[in-house]
């Protein structure tokens, strides 16, 4: 394939906020490859924030998965329209060849022996055609977020000298929570030092486990703003931290990209796949015969994987990578 001949762009991404970060280094690499095409994004509804402001952006299509048969072919008859040079598919589903892109990723997609991360395998889609992949952040952050968190944080008591620890206690999934005490234990060890502020973040969903958490705290300095960003003044909001503490979340996705250190807790998950990637980041989990199980149930029902963590191994994680 001539790369000169690319003028226009299908990248064509995942429906979860997480799951669509770990494939931003794509987008990043379409974009420094091809630097005067147009490139048009094809994602779930939940996640269309992400591309709404990104000027490397033009179209945005929204893939409803549970659209009835007649919508679908109607999306696909859309998009066959544009008439794309190039496909790319991070979803591996049949999309490029039905609306017939000159040129696409492939369906299967071979990796390096080792290689497990995701972020790594999707860049793997690019590997057929030579596009290279230029390490750098991958999330754009307009300005307008930037000043409205700016504002919020000054209002909140908020200095440029603290050190401000995000802590993001809520998962998708609530096997993949730690638990409440745990959060609020390592947030009231933390407060003790005056110069940290700890600020608990995360959608409207995670709401209650953030309040319940935030009425356990008995030392000032914490801030709960769970719920009260919009996604684009979320990515404003962790770029501005010094450490995140999560588990495997949207959230810790969003600060790996950002350069953002994280202590990551992890249970049926696997770090190796999902982990954060920064060179002094800890992915804390228990070696146990059934983890990572990557299961959506405990089998024993006993939720071991989680519960086995303590909060003198989570603050011990952040004190060594704080100093």
């Amino acid at each position: 394939m001539r790369l000169s001949s690319v003028r226009k762009i299908l990248f064509i991404t995942l429906s979860n906020i997480g799951d669509v970060v770990l494939t931003l280094p794509v987008l990043s690499s379409l974009k420094d490859n091809f630097p005067d095409a147009i490139i048009d994004v094809v994602v779930g509804p939940r996640p269309q924030e992400i591309f709404q402001k990104d000027p490397r952006v033009s179209k945005v299509f929204i893939y409803d998965k549970h659209a009835g048969l007649k919508d679908k072919i109607v999306f696909i008859r859309k998009l066959k329209a544009e008439r794309y040079d190039l496909a790319i598919d991070m979803k591996t589903s049949l999309l490029p060849a039905l609306i017939m892109a000159k040129n696409r990723s492939t369906l299967f997609t071979g990796r390096r022996p080792g290689m497990r991360h995701k972020r790594l395998i999707h860049l793997e889609k690019l590997k057929p055609f030579e596009i290279i992949y230029r390490e750098q952040k991958n999330i754009y952050v307009d300005s307008e977020a930037r000043k409205k968190i700016e504002g919020v944080l000054q209002k909140n008591g908020v200095k440029d000298t603290d050190i401000i620890i995000g802590v993001c206690p809520g998962s998708k999934s609530h096997l993949k929570q730690w638990k409440k005490q745990g959060f609020a234990d390592v947030i009231n060890s933390l407060l003790n030092n005056p110069g940290y502020k700890v600020i608990l973040i995360g959608d409207m969903r995670e709401a209650g486990l953030s309040g319940e958490i935030a009425t356990a705290i008995k030392q000032p300095g914490l801030v709960n703003l769970t719920g009260e960003t919009s996604l684009n003044e979320l990515f404003a909001l962790v770029e501005k931290f010094n450490l995140l503490l999560t588990g495997d979340s949207a959230s810790m996705h969003i600060a790996s990209d950002f350069g953002v250190k994280v202590v990551a807790i992890f249970g049926p998950t696997d770090s190796e796949e999902y982990g954060p990637r920064g060179g002094k980041d800890i992915a804390i989990c228990k070696k146990l015969k059934c983890s990572p199980c990557k299961k959506a149930q405990c089998k024993f029902e006993t939720h071991e994987c989680m519960i086995a963590i303590s909060a003198e191994e989570v603050l011990g994680a952040i004190k060594m990578i704080l100093g």
